[in-house]
């Protein structure tokens, strides 16, 4: 029996295991659909080649954007597990496209840590910056209407480059969604030399000029549009500095807040928590002090904070949006953006041992135990540099596998899904218990979420505080 003791406490996971090992899993997913899917219009790894071995990615299919939808349910294809590219719903959406290209961008950071340590994984960073500069090409070229303004698109024909035709898909556009790429081509022009990296950065402010003579049209869109600008904008401030942006953000943020929150706060009518929107508000105001340190900015997202606090439910391990229904259904965006909203609510108040339960609550019930995680990559085998602490490749320096999955999500080969989250799941408030799921893939929310966890989670970029 002495051994009982140790053994559980061993197996506890902490929020640290969360952050390890959802950003395990996006950069593994986000690889795997990039690479391998086909799930998009694809281009040749000799295409891009640029300052990398091109011998150590053979038999790839980056793509060059990635399409709306599809099922994740592989199919087996000479003995290889592959998408099913009868079930690609071939259209595309401006803003999954604009964070698969940011997640790239943040993942080439990453991999070159492994410069004079590993190879492979070093090159891989490099393809993933050759690609992103190849993408952010693709989407100039392809993706904007006759204004010049990024849209969404319907894809005519074919699956590759020379073949491919884009209808508009409406004649609508989003700010957000501009402010997104805005912040694609700024990061993009920081891993560029030269005149690339001065024609990227203008293409960027030429957008930002765009926001900014369209001031008077931003105040009046919607609170979810302004949310998503808010965060774009929060996103390019971060890698740009700039100060008309700066500018730009505080303007936005005021009329959230105002708007949305302090307006509603006095009157005495609370706004109904949107846990989207306001785990996404949570997140940007935590930015805005981090830029700014002016302490109104933390108060502001605390008040945010407690609306979401309000939501948990302590027996049921869950956050619960309406107890009025009997079935309630949680998207897996607005699950992981309130479970990063308390993982950094976590980081800045670190004697708050009740919002740590929390984060391991909703991690384990509702994004682990709901099913909404279809499989999950197996952890890297011992001969593995990222197995180890400071890729040490040293045996005392070995990383536990809770540190890069989960065992009770099967992994793909076991269950023949592609490791990514589905769109939904389901409550049953009467059988306090999750439903069956819907497999499915929307690339938007996995694309949101990845960058989302590869932004404010990579080990090797701390957003501190």
């Amino acid at each position: 029996m002495k051994y009982i003791g140790p053994f559980l406490k061993i197996n506890k996971i902490k929020p640290t295991n969360v952050k390890q090992q959802l950003f395990y899993f996006s950069k593994e997913s986000l690889k795997d659909i990039v690479l391998h899917s086909k799930c998009g219009v694809l281009t040749s790894v000799k295409g891009i080649a640029s300052n990398f071995d091109i011998n150590t990615f053979k038999n790839l299919s980056p793509l060059l954007c990635i399409y709306r939808k599809a099922n994740p349910v592989l199919v087996n294809i000479n003995d290889k597990l592959c998408w099913n590219d009868d079930k690609f719903k071939r259209e595309i959406n401006i803003d999954s496209n604009a964070f698969m290209t940011l997640c790239l961008m943040e993942l080439s950071d990453y991999y070159n840590s492994f410069h004079n340590i590993d190879k492979n994984k070093y090159n891989l960073g490099k393809l993933y910056t050759s690609l992103s500069k190849k993408q952010l090409e693709f989407y100039a070229s392809y993706f904007r209407n006759s204004e010049g303004i990024f849209v969404d698109k319907k894809c005519e024909s074919g699956s590759n480059p020379g073949e491919i035709k884009f209808i508009d898909k409406h004649k609508k556009f989003k700010f957000s969604s501009q402010a997104l790429l805005m912040a694609a081509y700024y990061r993009c022009s920081t891993l560029m030399d030269g005149e690339e990296k001065e024609d990227l950065k203008n293409f960027s402010f030429d957008i930002l000029d765009m926001l900014i003579d369209s001031r008077n049209d931003l105040y009046e869109l919607s609170f979810e549009e302004l949310t998503k600008l808010c965060f774009a904008l929060n996103i390019f401030y971060g890698y740009s500095r700039d100060n008309r942006c700066k500018d730009l953000i505080l303007d936005i943020s005021e009329l959230i807040f105002e708007k949305f929150y302090h307006t509603n706060s006095q009157s005495g009518m609370i706004k109904e928590t949107n846990v989207e929107n306001d785990s996404l508000n949570y997140i940007n105001f935590i930015m805005i002090y981090k830029y700014t340190n002016f302490i109104k900015y933390k108060d502001n997202a605390d008040f945010i904070f407690e609306k979401l606090l309000k939501l948990y439910d302590s027996e049921k391990g869950l956050f619960i949006k309406n107890t009025s229904k009997k079935n309630t259904e949680f998207t897996c965006l607005e699950v992981i953006l309130y479970l990063m909203a308390f993982l950094l609510n976590v980081d800045i108040y670190k004697n708050r041992n009740k919002n740590s339960l929390v984060v391991l609550d909703i991690f384990k019930r509702q994004l682990i135990d709901s099913g909404m995680i279809l499989s999950w990559p197996e952890a890297p085998d011992l001969n593995n540099v990222e197995r180890y602490r400071n890729f040490s490749l040293k045996s005392e320096d070995l990383i536990d596998e809770q540190n890069f999955r989960t065992s009770s999500v099967p992994s793909p080969e076991a269950c023949e899904i592609a490791p990514v989250f589905c769109k939904y799941v389901t409550y049953s408030m009467k059988k306090k218990r999750f439903k069956s799921i819907k497999v499915s893939f929307d690339a938007y929310k996995n694309m949101f979420i990845f960058f989302t966890v590869l932004h404010f989670l990579n080990p090797r970029m701390k957003l501190s505080f």
